[in-house]
C-alpha cells in the first residue's frame, strides 16, 4: 500500500499537491475512508493508523509505479495471441479477444491514474486535477471488477489494492474539503 503523505505527526497528515502544504486530520481521513469502504468507523480509524510509515511514498513516485505497471499490462496485451494459443483464463463469457480488451481497459487506466497523481506532484496542480485524480481511482477500482482481472488476481489482493486506492481518495477528498 502507498500513502501519500510527508508524514504524520500528532495525527495531521501533510501533503503537498501544487506546490501547497494540507494539512489534514487523520479523523477527517479516516471518517470518509468509512464512508468510501462502508467500514465502521473504528475499523477505518485503525485501518489508517496501522499503516506504516515506510509506507508513504510521494505522488510522483506512486504515478510512475502506476504508469509502469499499466504498460507492463498493456505489453502483456500485445503478447496474448488469440489465434495460436487458448488460454486457461478463457470461457465463454470471457473469450481470448475480450480478455485482452480488459487487459488493456485496465493498463489504460492504470497509465491515466499514474499520470494524474503526477500532475499532483507538480507546481501547477489544480483543484480540478485532484477532482481528476478521484474519478480516475474510482475507474481503476471498478476495472478490479474486470473478469480477466479477477481471474488472475487473489481477491484479498484486488480488496487490498481497491482499499489502497480508496484511502487515497480519502486524502484527497479531504484535502479539497481543507481550504
Amino acid at each position: 500500500m502507498n500513502k501519500r503523505a510527508l508524514g504524520i505527526i500528532g495525527g495531521i497528515i501533510s501533503l503537498i499537491i501544487g506546490g501547497t502544504v494540507y494539512n489534514i486530520s487523520q479523523e477527517d481521513v479516516a471518517n470518509k475512508f468509512s464512508e468510501e469502504t462502508g467500514m465502521s468507523q473504528k475499523e477505518a480509524e485503525q485501518y489508517v493508523e496501522n499503516i506504516p510509515d515506510d509506507e508513504l511514498v510521494s505522488f510522483d513516485e506512486l504515478g510512475s509505479d502506476l504508469i509502469e505497471d499499466g504498460q507492463d499490462i498493456l505489453s502483456l496485451s500485445s503478447e496474448v495471441d488469440c489465434v495460436t494459443y487458448y488460454y486457461e483464463w478463457e470461457t465463454e463469457s470471457l473469450t481470448c479477444t475480450e480478455g485482452k480488451s480488459q487487459f488493456r481497459k485496465f493498463g489504460d487506466s492504470e497509465i491515466a491514474l499514474g499520470k494524474a497523481y503526477k500532475e499532483l506532484s507538480s507546481e501547477s496542480a489544480s483543484t480540478e486535477d485532484i477532482y481528476s485524480a478521484i474519478r480516475l481511482i474510482d475507474e481503476v477500482n471498478e476495472n478490479y471488477d474486470l473478469e480477466i482481472i479477477k481471474k488472475l488476481m487473489d481477491n484479498s489482493d484486488i480488496d487490498e489494492a481497491v482499499k489502497t486506492n480508496l484511502y487515497n481518495k480519502a486524502l484527497l477528498r479531504a484535502v479539497l474539503e481543507s481550504d
